[in-house]
């Protein structure tokens, strides 16, 4: 049912949200599953907001398995970040496209540590969007004017709506 394939750097678009990418990546996990690693679905495609229609998907590893978590992404198949600007290989992200029932996705894995301070924001980024409505409305509002404003280009798409996501984070996030 899932076959993995090349990614396919595509320009940022808005797509509508289908139920179809929480499928997509629960059977990129269960491909992927390992005893070693943990799985998060997370960004907007778990969380019911429109937009690319990538599926990012986190490997979280136990401290000190970083390289583990990177090997066992690339037997897959899973290469380097499509990226003019890539994550640190503190924290990278890999990449790579899905065929699933016909239709081909693109997946963005990002190798992060087991209860980080990360894996904490995105936990805390996924459950606060699921449960308000108005944030998930206004964050497409955004993304929709990322994109009106010209920015097609995924690296400078993402930095364009990263101020809305930061600012979210700012209100919902426990002070350090």
């Amino acid at each position: 049912m899932l076959q993995f394939c090349p990614y396919e750097l595509v320009p940022a678009s808005f797509n509508a949200w289908r139920p179809v990418y929480l499928d997509v990546a629960k059977a990129v996990i269960t491909q992927l599953a390992d005893p070693r690693f943990e799985f998060i679905h997370f960004g907007s495609s778990s969380f019911k907001v429109a937009g690319k229609g990538i599926i990012d998907i986190s490997i979280l590893y136990h401290t000190g398995a970083r390289e583990q978590a990177v090997e066992h992404l690339e037997s897959f198949g899973f290469v380097a970040q499509h990226s003019d600007t890539p994550f640190p290989d503190t924290r990278p992200r890999k990449d790579i496209g899905v065929l699933f029932k016909g239709e081909k996705f693109n997946i963005h894995a990002h190798v992060i540590e087991l209860n980080s301070a990360e894996h904490q924001k995105q936990l805390t980024y996924k459950t606060h969007m699921l449960a308000n409505p108005q944030d998930r409305a206004a964050y497409e509002a955004q993304k929709k004017a990322v994109l009106a404003a010209g920015k097609h280009h995924q690296d400078e798409y993402g930095k364009a709506k990263s101020p809305f996501v930061k600012d979210i984070l700012s209100r919902i996030s426990p002070q350090t």
